[in-house]
């Protein structure tokens, strides 16, 4: 399905209909409510990104210890269903189709069947915009539900609480804010390193990927796309392939390009006129989730643009270099304690913001991209000679 398509339909159809079904939601609660019931049966809904999945496991881990007795289900969209699959959080996974039309709305009411059916005590919604998911949860006949007041997104009526969406920090620590509200305990402060509790046993890996690609040294990761969702946020192809020559000029050194299926032109693209072709490895397309993750948690370094690569890094504990110009790193950039963040921010960043739903044309006067492109392959390596080469393969993991 087209994505834009879809938001500007959230967005011209679901204020209306928000305001119409406001009408029929006066109820609120306070925290102490939801901290003095024992939530049974806990819902979570998040549709975009699947990195923002990753970027939900503070708070779900921060939930998990509030309520050790409770089935945690999600709600999602078919592209999330095997990242989310990995995760090991979910009871059930409830999946809405977005492949066709007809196939949205009809499994769009047989989730909503099956939310009535489940008995369900608490709806968490995690969307920051998205009016959709506030429709399902002012619809589903949950008693009890918590959601992000956004300025301008007219959802928080949908909720019994809502929480004021805080543009000025990271994103992990407002899925966080979430949990607190119902009733869970969190880190001490903003930092999004300081709410992380660092269990990356929750997600499942298949294993020894690196052997399988008969690497023995030290790999590198080159995320090379961010699929068709906002194909501004790519480093230039150009710009990849001489990183690569860099790092490959150094002789421990693996490069590894993943994507996806649909984005090997750019690999193409890349592998001509590499100086050091037998070095660099063209994995995009080829590796299913679970073997992604395992290349991602073996690997030494990921660079990646503003993508799901640098969130499944930050989770995984594995080092990671951001890449940043649409969207600003404030609130997407690397969350671990091993990432660091190259923002390019032009008199026009950020551009996609939680406010405007992420709809935008770039309208820079140098073009779409302009400032990826000002990101340059030197400035990038100087900063992966900071961050990993000097070190030993043995010390990453140590």
């Amino acid at each position: 399905m087209n994505w834009k398509l879809i938001r500007y339909i959230d967005e011209y159809a679901g204020i209306p209909l928000l305001q119409v079904l406001s009408l029929f939601r006066a109820r609120s609660i306070h925290k102490s409510e939801i901290e003095n019931k024992e939530c049974r049966r806990i819902l979570v809904m998040k549709f975009w990104g699947i990195g923002n999945l990753f970027m939900m496991l503070p708070a779900l881990n921060a939930l998990r210890s509030r309520y050790p007795e409770s089935h945690i289900d999600l709600l999602t969209l078919q592209p999330n269903l095997k990242a989310a699959s990995t995760l090991r959080i979910f009871r059930n996974i409830h999946v809405i189709d977005t492949h066709r039309g007809i196939g949205f709305i009809r499994s769009s009411f047989n989730v909503l069947r099956s939310l009535r059916m489940n008995d369900y005590d608490l709806v968490i919604d995690f969307e920051q915009f998205a009016r959709f998911s506030a429709v399902l949860c002012a619809v589903s006949g949950i008693p009890e539900s918590i959601g992000f007041c956004t300025e301008g997104q007219h959802r928080h009526c949908m909720y019994t609480m809502p929480v004021q969406y805080d543009d000025c920090i990271h994103v992990t620590q407002s899925y966080v804010l979430l949990a607190r509200a119902a009733g869970a305990a969190s880190g001490r402060g903003h930092a999004a390193q300081e709410v992380f509790p660092g269990d990356p046993s929750i997600v499942r890996t298949s294993g020894n990927i690196l052997g399988r690609f008969g690497i023995e040294g030290r790999a590198i990761i080159l995320h090379i796309g961010t699929s068709d969702n906002f194909a501004e946020r790519r480093w230039p192809a150009a710009s990849l392939r001489e990183l690569s020559n860099l790092l490959t000029g150094r002789g421990d050194i693996t490069v590894v390009l993943t994507g996806l299926h649909c984005e090997a032109s750019i690999a193409d693209e890349i592998m001509l006129s590499l100086r050091h072709r037998s070095r660099v490895i063209n994995a995009v397309g080829f590796l299913d989730f679970a073997e992604y993750l395992s290349l991602i948690a073996e690997s030494e370094l990921v660079v990646s643009a503003d993508t799901s690569a640098v969130h499944i890094a930050s989770a995984l504990g594995t080092p990671v270099i951001g890449l940043y110009g649409p969207n600003t790193p404030d609130l997407y950039g690397p969350w671990g304690e091993s990432g660091l963040a190259i923002y390019k921010k032009l008199e026009c960043s950020p551009c996609i913001t939680n406010f405007n739903a992420k709809i935008h044309v770039c309208r820079h006067p140098a073009g779409k991209g302009a400032c990826m492109a000002r990101i340059s392959a030197q400035e990038v390596f100087q900063k992966i000679e900071e961050v990993c080469l000097p070190q030993s393969a043995g010390e990453k993991r140590s």
